[in-house]
């Protein structure tokens, strides 16, 4: 006797778009689904949208934000520096990040997300709320 494959089914996963989106809101999403597939979800990022910030290959995770930053941060006064793409040199130009800091950050990529820096070494409470209107994904 033979018995059945195994079969697992996953949930869909809702994910909330916020930022520079057409039409920012929570969706329902299927498991397994990209940043990229949240954003056709959410109508597509606005002209405003800085999408060099975005991680489009990214994989989501039930209860996940994704935040799409307009290309200047309040005031226009200086563009936002994405944790998953720049450069040491780029991150260690941020306040409080050193050289040692930013080769940390750049080892322990990606980042779904800006809340989950405290797990770079040196990067604690403080640090991460100087750093939350500077740095996007």
């Amino acid at each position: 006797m033979r018995s059945a494959p195994l079969q697992v089914v996953q949930p869909d996963i809702e994910v909330s778009v916020q930022g520079e989106f057409a039409a920012p809101g929570r969706y329902r999403l299927p498991f397994g689904a990209r940043v990229a597939d949240a954003v056709a979800a959410a109508g597509g990022m606005l002209p405003s949208a800085e999408p060099s910030l975005v991680a489009g290959a990214a994989p989501l995770s039930d209860g996940q934000a994704v935040v799409v930053p307009s290309a200047m941060v309040a005031g226009g006064a200086r563009q936002r520096v994405s944790l998953n793409a720049a450069t040491p040199d780029e991150l260690d130009s941020l306040p409080g990040v050193g050289p040692v800091i930013a080769t940390r950050i750049v080892a322990l990529r990606p980042y779904a997300r800006v809340h989950d820096l405290p797990a770079v070494p040196g990067i604690g409470p403080k640090l991460l709320e100087r750093l939350r209107p500077l740095v996007a994904m």
